[in-house]
């Protein structure tokens, strides 16, 4: 596990006992600190996808079919473009929180089931 799944889980943690502002701050700097990685093409050097682990837009891709919707439809739900759903899926961005909980909803999961593999 490395430092941006831990701010993850603990920005998971923070909303699920609502602690709304703290988890927005923990959402922000993820973001910030994602955008910066990729700046300084620190995210491109390492590997996106660790050996034998689904990465989130593994999950999302396996998910959304399997309650059988396009990208279009989910996109539609979400209230995102479709190209955002095919970026996610693909892993050229991170899911940030506020889209995984949109796809949570529409797929009937989790949040952290997207963001992270497990209910």
């Amino acid at each position: 596990m490395d430092d941006l799944d831990t701010l993850r889980q603990a920005q998971l943690l923070l909303g699920q006992y609502g602690f709304e502002a703290e988890q927005e701050a923990v959402a922000k700097a993820i973001r910030i600190i994602s955008a910066t990685a990729r700046r300084l093409g620190v995210a491109a050097a390492e590997p996106r996808v660790r050996m034998g682990a689904e990465t989130q837009g593994d999950r999302l891709r396996r998910l959304r079919e399997r309650v059988g919707l396009t990208r279009a439809e989910i996109a539609d739900l979400c209230g995102v473009v479709m190209s955002t759903v095919r970026a996610h899926e693909n892993g050229r961005n991170d899911i940030p929180f506020e889209a995984a909980q949109a796809y949570a909803k529409a797929l009937g999961t989790t949040t952290s089931m997207i963001l992270n593999g497990y209910e």
